[in-house]
């Protein structure tokens, strides 16, 4: 994607956000007031030297240096695809009395593609998911083959869920024409979210290396949530229904 066109789908969004012209789809924040700033810098730059070549060129992909936390990372991989998702975090509780702890049962999130991005500016990924947060996303599944995320007017790549109990997948066949591979997960590390992350109702979600097991369908290797915005439980089951969820956003490294 050329740097001036990604530019303008950034911009789109930006000078239209306080309007509310997506029906509300969000509510415009100090996190999006950010992110927009950002991409009116980025295009005062280009207006002052729009002869510059940008290109997605994904070897420029890079984790945050706050994943270095992470342990066991293996060496040598190879960025492939970054997504931003924006989903739940499921929890159940066995009673709701303070005295029972919810339990992690999956998470399920759409994942849109934010790979030019990332290799262009990587400073615009930091912010993403404490802006896609505030967005609201169609309930029709019948819309999600063509759902583009307004932050961005990034497109569909996938879908994450859990295959069982311990198994993360992430399922990046969303069309005929779109068939980029299913990646089947176990998690290897976690490392707590960055004080400064988005803090929601009770906190961010951890960080997560996970590497790829079998029935995986591509060459890839490992995948980092990382960014992550809200879908904590809270401390205790008091008050809870037996299963609910939490809102949560993040970006999703994708390598082979």
């Amino acid at each position: 994607m050329k740097f001036f066109t990604l530019l303008l789908s950034l911009a789109a969004v930006s000078n239209a956000a306080p309007t509310g012209i997506f029906d509300n789809n969000f509510d415009f924040s100090e996190d999006l007031l950010d992110y927009y700033g950002k991409v009116s810098q980025y295009i005062d730059k280009y207006r002052q030297n729009p002869g510059a070549a940008y290109a997605c060129d994904v070897s420029k992909i890079a984790l945050p240096s706050y994943a270095a936390g992470l342990a066991d990372q293996p060496s040598g991989l190879k960025p492939k695809y970054v997504a931003l998702g924006r989903g739940t975090q499921n929890y159940t509780c066995a009673d709701s009395t303070k005295e029972t702890t919810p339990t992690a049962i999956g998470a399920v999130a759409d994942l849109f593609n934010a790979t030019c991005i990332a290799a262009n500016y990587p400073d615009l990924m930091e912010l993403m998911p404490n802006a896609a947060y505030r967005m609201s996303l169609p309930t029709d599944t019948k819309l999600l083959s063509s759902l583009r995320l307004p932050l961005g007017n990034m497109q569909l790549l996938g879908h994450h869920f859990f295959h069982d109990a311990t198994t993360p997948e992430f399922n990046l066949d969303t069309t005929i024409d779109r068939q980029f591979g299913v990646l089947m997960t176990n998690k290897v590390s976690q490392l707590k979210a960055p004080s400064n992350a988005f803090q929601g109702q009770n906190g961010a979600v951890a960080w997560l290396y996970l590497k790829t097991v079998a029935g995986t369908v591509g060459d890839y290797k490992a995948v980092y949530r990382v960014n992550t915005a809200s879908g904590a439980a809270p401390k205790t089951c008091e008050g809870q229904p037996p299963s609910f969820e939490m809102q949560y956003s993040a970006n999703y490294y994708f390598f082979d």
